[in-house]
């Protein structure tokens, strides 16, 4: 497994990849990819005429992009004798101004080529002490860095990941002349990226306004999210994608989907779905949730406490919510919240579902985010954290696959080898699953749980959640004890189908809700469960006085083999019909 690990560390992180594995996985955006490196390309004479800005949320592919085109400028012919890609690393947190940004440039073309530029990085250092003012110095410095590059009949193009991390710490006259040096110097070019659109390229007043060529990376299309699986599948060695491609399509839809077509989201869900032997991939899971906590942090933080409190309601729920829905969570007024909404999808916080009436729907439109958000902030051992998770497998697992890999996770478990979180993680998903039965979910949830005991994670084994046989043998005593309350609690918490549905609606019953009671007696029957016509029967006679409803049940439960609803649709035919002769029958 150790190979799917390395795997994995560098999809998330592609300067970890070599060369040669970052050009081979390169396999969308390529249009995109064309078009820049012919722009550059095409500039030679009088380059650099235009500067590019790339525009994605996290996880789309923004810094493979910089390095497939930093690739491709070493490995053309045309370009490499004169134009050397300089790559800052994501965050250079040394570079606090601009001048900084120089001697770095200078410590990377030192790294490039010793004979060029050997010495360069030392007379930058030497040149701090002859000026009194950091304007005057990066002035000097910068026109060395020209010189420099001039003498060796070199050009850079700099690949900055994050632009807005340096461009917030620069003041005002720095950004200004930046531009300046952008607009005007023939000997540097600029390939920018960023995960939020930057109003300092679309406001007019702000020196940057108009400079970039902007290319916006959105989710990828069905096809595309096909090609990345089909590289996954190639990686692994595994005929599974090709199997699914061919007969499951709509899985790959149903993928794309649940991860907004996030290339990071795409290759987490592929890699959990992938390493079902030791559970590794969720250690990679925990560590990229920790990378990126920082940043969504401040992110939250940076929001106001309505959105705050609107982010929140969505993130933990998952699934698409409505305006109302929303206000009910939140306790906000509708106007608000909507209000709020509106600013929130602006920012691209939010994605607005459209439906064919006035009540859109909104969710969290980084699907990553909303990941994060339910491991790091979800209630411990809360079914909900994983449900991103349980969703996924459904979607792209048969309900007959779905039972053998819980089986298959189930022999992993035993061998003793899986890693603890992962165990809690994976049988969570698994036991949630609607195609899991309940024998099956209880053997997972039990091996799992002694698993985790056994490897001191008693914290682990206290939150994994209890399976739908022991809460509802709980329940089962509590009712019987005529505490009801806790029984429907329990009974609530397993949630619908046929019996449970009658379940629920007896505890109704015995607390004095006719209405519900009726409801979830209904329900049981439309689901199959016809021993309930008994109950609702009885609902009937004696709590609406709807006989003739009561009657039908009667029979209902008649048919079902229910005798003691003989004599209870006797007793109705002789006390409230007076039809004495059906009496005598039944």
């Amino acid at each position: 497994m150790k190979k799917i690990q390395q795997t994995i560390s560098h999809i998330y992180n592609p300067d970890n990849q070599s060369k040669e594995e970052l050009i081979n996985g390169f396999v969308v955006r390529m249009e995109v990819f064309k078009r820049i490196a012919k722009d550059i390309k095409a500039q030679k004479a009088v380059f650099p005429e235009q500067h590019f800005m790339i525009e994605g949320k996290r996880g789309m592919g923004k810094t493979s992009m910089l390095l497939r085109l930093k690739y491709g400028i070493q490995d053309d012919s045309d370009l490499n004798n004169w134009l050397i890609p300089i790559m800052f690393n994501e965050e250079e947190y040394g570079i606090l101004n601009l001048h900084q940004m120089w001697e770095r440039i200078a410590e990377l073309l030192e790294e490039h080529n010793e004979i060029m530029f050997g010495g360069l990085s030392a007379k930058m250092n030497v040149m701090f002490a002859q000026y009194k003012t950091d304007i005057d110095f990066e002035k000097a410095i910068f026109e060395l860095l020209i010189s420099t590059l001039k003498a060796n009949d070199k050009k850079i193009i700099i690949f900055i990941d994050n632009f807005g991390f340096y461009i917030d710490k620069f003041k005002k006259h720095e950004i200004q002349r930046f531009r300046t040096i952008l607009q005007t110097s023939r000997e540097i070019g600029l390939v920018a990226a960023t995960a939020q659109t930057l109003e300092a390229t679309h406001d007019y007043k702000h020196p940057f306004y108009e400079l970039f060529k902007t290319y916006r990376l959105r989710g990828l299309d069905k096809a595309e999210t096909m090609k990345v699986l089909q590289q996954l599948g190639s990686v692994y060695k595994t005929e599974n994608i090709a199997y699914i491609i061919k007969n499951h399509p709509e899985r790959i839809e149903s993928l794309r989907r649940l991860t907004g077509g996030v290339i990071r989201s795409i290759v987490l869900m592929f890699e959990i779905f992938a390493d079902d032997k030791n559970g590794t991939s969720f250690q990679n899971l925990e560590a990229l949730l920790d990378t990126v906590t920082p940043l969504y942090k401040h992110r939250m933080d940076e929001l106001p406490a309505q959105q705050q409190q609107i982010v929140q309601a969505l993130s933990l729920g998952w699934d698409a919510l409505s305006t109302k829905e929303l206000a009910a969570k939140t306790r906000l007024e509708s106007k608000t919240v909507s209000a709020q909404l509106a600013q929130l999808a602006k920012e691209e916080v939010i994605e607005r579902i459209e439906t064919p009436t006035k009540n859109h729907l909104y969710r969290i439109d980084e699907r990553f985010f909303n990941i994060w958000y339910l491991m790091r902030f979800g209630r411990k051992g809360d079914k909900k954290n994983i449900v991103w998770l349980t969703k996924f497998l459904e979607d792209w697992c048969s309900p007959q696959e779905l039972s053998d890999r819980a089986k298959r996770h189930i022999n992993d478990l035993q061998s003793g080898a899986y890693d603890t979180k992962g165990a809690f993680y994976m049988s969570q998903a698994l036991a949630n699953n609607k195609h899991i039965d309940k024998d099956l979910q209880h053997e997972l949830l039990n091996i799992t749980k002694n698993d985790l005991q056994l490897k001191g994670r008693n914290d682990l084994a206290k939150a994994l959640q209890s399976s739908d046989l022991t809460i509802l043998e709980e329940a089962e005593a509590a009712y019987e004890t005529k505490d009801y309350k806790v029984a429907l609690d329990k009974m609530l918490k397993v949630g619908e189908n046929n019996q449970n549905s009658f379940r629920i609606g007896a505890c109704f019953h015995m607390l004095k809700d006719f209405i519900k009671a009726e409801i979830y007696y209904l329900k049981s029957i439309d689901e199959g469960f016809n021993a309930t016509s008994g109950a609702l029967a009885y609902l009937y006679n004696y709590e609406y006085k709807d006989y003739t409803k009561a009657e039908i049940y009667y029979l209902k439960a008649i048919d079902a083999g229910n005798n003691d609803a003989l004599n209870s649709l006797a007793i109705l035919y002789h006390r409230e019909f007076k039809d004495f002769a059906k009496a005598e029958i039944y």
